[in-house]
């Protein structure tokens, strides 16, 4: 077997990115590895963070997509308005999410109004960074739990995935949003299995809890961030750093977004 090329190979190298001067970094991991922690590091380095939640929260208060929204699920997702004053009420991600995670035909419903808007967000944020000039931002990060099963990975240069050990996560999400195992293992059925999601993989973060292992990862994943070091269209099973040899797998199936 050919030993697989690492970044800063000759036959991985471009310059300039893929949308010009500045990499874009898809940003990916397990349901509660900690991606927003590692995003919050990455910011401090001088990345540009797109944050795919609260795009598609913004979404949601968009008249058409209000609209389109309502008339496919029902007045059902709209909050409950005090007095039955507000004749505008807003959308209810919890009873909205309430439908399309116990239905995929839902949730696919959902994305196929949802996910072009967003993905036009991600363009438009790309396009001025890249506009602004590589002095201004180290890379752009695309933060979403979804980018591979959404397809937005064609957008990065590389994707990068935060792992950690299952327990260690589901101790995370029973803190942080009161989550049972059952609950944990419920939103994991709507993504992309961890394995796969590794293999599609660039670069591997490992997110265990030794911060001091974290920060040494991310600055030597920083320092490989430079217009000389660009790889182009790389081959899922290489470039790639804290991982063993994978397989890609073939993108297919539904997307859940983490709008809820």
């Amino acid at each position: 077997m050919m030993p697989s090329p690492s970044l800063d190979h000759p036959q991985c190298r471009r310059d300039p990115w893929k949308h010009g001067v500045v990499p874009v970094v898809g940003l990916i991991g397990g349901i509660g590895a900690g991606k927003s922690v590692a995003a919050r590091m990455l910011a401090e380095r001088g990345a540009t963070i797109i944050d795919a939640d609260a795009v598609g929260h913004e979404l949601l208060t968009d008249p058409a997509i209000r609209a389109r929204i309502v008339g496919r699920f029902g007045t059902g997702v709209l909050e409950a308005s005090e007095g039955g004053l507000d004749h505008d009420p807003a959308i209810s991600r919890r009873a909205l999410g309430s439908i399309v995670f116990a239905d995929p035909a839902a949730l696919r419903d959902l994305e196929a109004i949802l996910h072009p808007a967003m993905r036009e967000r991600f363009r438009r944020e790309i396009d001025r960074v890249n506009c602004e000039g590589e002095g201004r931002s180290r890379c752009v990060v695309l933060d979403a739990a979804v980018l591979l099963e959404a397809g937005w990975d064609d957008l990065c240069d590389l994707v990068v995935y935060v792992d950690a050990p299952r327990d260690e996560r589901l101790r995370r999400v029973a803190a942080a949003r009161g989550w049972t195992a059952s609950m944990l293992e419920a939103r994991e059925r709507s993504q992309w299995p961890s394995e796969r999601k590794r293999s599609r993989a660039n670069w591997i973060l490992c997110n265990d809890g030794d911060l001091d292992r974290l920060v040494r990862e991310l600055d030597g994943l920083v320092d490989r961030l430079r217009p000389t070091d660009a790889p182009v269209e790389p081959d899922p099973r290489s470039l790639r750093h804290g991982a063993g040899p994978h397989d890609a797998v073939p993108a297919s199936g539904s997307t859940a977004t983490r709008t809820f």
